[in-house]
């Protein structure tokens, strides 16, 4: 071997090496240490009431039914106290028709019965195989094992569209936000049901749960550092009192009043990430579906209360 090969050898091996680091520590930041915020205690079998009490502001006894809402409407519009009602007084009229949510249930309706009569198949596929949708999104998210995945109500407006009618209503576009709301409003009143049995679910809901308390983007916020009585819970935060998570993905797909439009959960939580100045995800990343299902899950046993506004 001459020198000049004798010198390319070393080099080649000394940037084998240089990779090989450089891969070894990519691989390492996926596991990287990352800061969260303090974990309260939260028990999944108990749905909505499954956040104790002190840890979440004890607010639950204020808006866990009608009856309880009415014994505390004096507090609406009071800013001290009205966070109290987790915003469930804004669910309470349902006499009134002529809010905007109804005008994006009726848009839904109209797009579901189109599409419904040009292909009774999106029917059956959004009912899993049955024509009555009644009752049936108040159990979403689910796992789907012919799917193998877990699925949301847009998810399945989503792939019911792709398979049945060819078109691409994807997650977060009004087509699947208004369809969504409609599918969502056949199980008004009904209370939410995600099965807490399922192995799959509670992976996900674990995954969910992480998310919540982790800290991300430049403000190093969390979930929790809004939403739990440690952090920012009740208190004035850049002109809004933050709320407890409990009962919230009740009322999703929402009508905003503040954006003039329909939002889904998922893209509620995109909002929050850019709020936080992180990176957000789009609709359907399952990062997203796993905070979905954590979030539904402390909503069990609450009704679905859509159309709604907030």
């Amino acid at each position: 071997m001459t020198g000049n090969h004798h010198f390319f050898s070393l080099r080649t091996l000394s940037l084998a090496v240089l990779y090989a680091v450089a891969a070894n520590a990519q691989a390492a930041d996926a596991d990287i240490y990352r800061e969260t915020y303090p974990r309260v205690a939260i028990d999944p079998a108990r749905g909505v009431a499954g956040g104790g009490d002190a840890d979440f502001g004890a607010t639950l006894q204020y808006w866990q039914d009608e009856k309880s809402l009415e014994q505390n409407m004096q507090w609406v519009g009071n800013p001290e106290h009205e966070w109290k009602l987790n915003w469930k007084f804004m669910d309470l009229d349902r006499s009134d028709d002529m809010h905007p949510g109804y005008l994006a249930l009726d848009k839904g309706e109209k797009l579901f019965k189109f599409w419904a009569k040009r292909e009774p198949s999106f029917r059956t596929c959004l009912g899993e195989g049955k024509a009555d949708l009644k009752g049936l999104a108040a159990t979403y998210p689910k796992y789907d094992p012919k799917l193998k995945k877990i699925m949301t109500v847009e998810s399945r407006v989503e792939h019911c569209a792709k398979t049945a009618l060819w078109e691409n209503f994807k997650q977060g576009s009004p087509a699947n936000n208004q369809i969504s709301l409609y599918f969502k409003s056949l199980s008004a009143y009904t209370p939410i049901k995600v099965d807490t049995g399922s192995a799959e679910i509670m992976a996900a809901y674990q995954r969910g749960e992480k998310l919540f308390y982790a800290k991300v983007g430049q403000y190093n916020f969390s979930c929790a550092a809004c939403h739990t009585a440690s952090g920012l819970l009740g208190q004035r935060f850049r002109g809004q009192v933050p709320t407890s998570p409990f009962g919230d993905a009740a009322h999703f797909p929402t009508y905003r009043l503040a954006l003039g439009d329909i939002e889904s959960l998922q893209q509620r939580f995109m909002r929050c990430n850019m709020q936080a100045r992180t990176k957000a995800l789009p609709p359907g990343d399952p990062a997203y579906t796993d905070l979905e299902v954590f979030y539904t899950v402390l909503s069990n046993d609450y009704p679905v209360s859509v159309p709604s506004t907030r």
